[in-house]
């Protein structure tokens, strides 16, 4: 399994039934001999179906206990299963090993949505419904193989029907619960390994091997990673250092910003660049109640992780500015934002203001020299001036700006770093990613 995949964070616990609902999809294999009826709204059919508006048909087969239908405040807790024909298209019990599927409860979205079924059940109820496919096909909701008069076969349990309050309790209480179990462990863990690592506030274990150099890494910062993931038994779930498991470039993040499990977010933000250490993180720190690709639910996870410093992309341009302006003895102004540029003809009038349409003429090239592209230069057909919205994001945020430094018939050059053109991606194969950009620009014309 690739990095990318094996560090996002948490699994929602949403992801069984929350497009189901959305597509207005779950059921099962029953007795049902389903056709569609064409009788009103609201009718009780022959066979103990009522009919709603939109013709998703559903009963009740089994009655709970509970004593009120879920709001749209309340959070509920599920089985679903659907199937046409034959062929089951889902499982919440198989796809959530056996558990409740926790969800807030939704509107429904779009016809033959089952919300409209779950509305009207309590706690306890088990209902099967029935929507024909010949309405989902016009929407291009239903599967290319469904036949004509095919009906999608609900099959629903309801488990329980929880406020906000009751629902956040149950989830401390779950919570607590296994972090006194996480606890336990890892402190038979560490006294069985001779290990006396640092514990954090929010219960994550850590200890240095190496440390780092420079400034504590931040919030928001880019840095890279290797890694393994191992268990408390010792076996390694993944790598990007050991070839078993194919996927050997640096892993690569912005910290803090959740793309990855809580307890790297924490504990990387205790490291510098170049430290190696291992995180001890506890269920509740990494997938929580959620298998994960290997990982069953309520693991405590072992990471050795190194931190490698990714340098600064405005910082290293800034740095190739500045050489190539001193080796060609080029006296180039900088904007705070990192733009370089030199005037070599001063224009007349005001300087070009946002909104204004400007026209220019220009030749574009690296560093290198090479020419990228020019509408001055027959040899890239397109020799008419080009005129932009100035401010409007229309072009590069190296001219955005540049261009707003000129007055009518200025003549300048702009030496701009990656961030202010193409950036990471690049701009095809003329422009490479994280390449500078140097354009010698003429204001022909400006539209105010």
């Amino acid at each position: 399994m690739k990095a990318t995949a094996m560090m996002q964070s948490t699994f929602s616990k949403t992801w069984v039934v929350i497009g189901l609902l959305t597509l207005g999809l779950s059921g099962t294999i029953t007795s049902v001999n389903a056709q569609a009826s064409t009788a009103p709204a609201g009718t009780i059919l022959p066979d103990g179906y009522t009919k709603l508006p939109d013709g998703l048909e559903y009963k009740i087969v089994s009655h709970g206990t509970g004593k009120r239908k879920p709001d749209l405040s309340d959070h509920i807790e599920l089985h679903v299963m659907y199937r046409i024909g034959d062929s089951v298209m889902f499982d919440s019990r198989r796809a959530n090993n056996n558990r409740v599927v926790s969800i807030p409860m939704a509107q429904p979205k779009g016809t033959g949505d089952p919300a409209q079924v779950i509305r009207e059940m309590v706690a306890g109820d088990s209902a099967i419904a029935r929507f024909p496919t010949d309405s989902l096909k016009k929407e291009g909701r239903a599967p290319v193989w469904a036949k004509d008069g095919d009906m999608l076969i609900y099959d629903i349990k309801l488990v329980s029907v929880l406020t906000e309050k009751e629902f956040k309790d149950q989830e401390a209480a779950v919570a607590a619960r296994q972090n006194t179990i996480d606890e336990a462990a890892l402190q038979d863990y560490f006294k069985a390994h001779g290990l006396k690592p640092n514990r954090t506030a929010s219960g994550l274990y850590y200890s240095v091997a190496k440390a780092g150099t420079g400034e504590t890494i931040k919030q928001g910062q880019k840095i890279g990673v290797n890694y393994t993931g191992k268990f408390l038994s010792g076996k390694i779930f993944d790598s990007n250092t050991d070839t078993a498991f194919h996927h050997q470039q640096l892993f690569t993040l912005e910290v803090g910003k959740g793309r990855v499990i809580r307890g790297w977010d924490e504990g990387l933000q205790l490291l510098k660049p170049g430290s190696k250490a291992t995180f001890y993180i506890p269920s509740s720190l990494a997938y929580g109640a959620h298998d994960r690709q290997g990982i069953p639910a309520n693991s405590i996870l072992i990471f050795d992780v190194e931190t490698v410093e990714i340098p600064d992309p405005a910082k290293v341009d800034d740095g190739i500015i500045k050489a190539y302006l001193a080796k060609n003895n080029i006296q180039a102004t900088k904007t705070a934002s990192g733009l370089y540029y030199i005037i070599t003809k001063n224009g007349l009038g005001e300087t070009a203001q946002p909104g204004a349409k400007v026209t220019v003429n220009y030749t574009g090239k690296t560093l290198d020299g090479k020419v990228f592209d020019s509408n001055v230069d027959v040899s890239f057909n397109h020799p008419q001036p080009f005129t932009f919205a100035l401010g409007q994001g229309q072009v590069i945020k190296g001219w955005d700006e540049g261009v707003q430094l000129l007055k009518l018939g200025s003549k300048a050059t702009f030496f701009i770093p990656s961030g202010l053109a193409y950036g990471e991606q690049g701009a095809g194969t003329a422009i490479p990613p994280n390449t500078i950009l140097a354009f010698d620009v003429e204001v022909t014309g400006i539209d105010k």
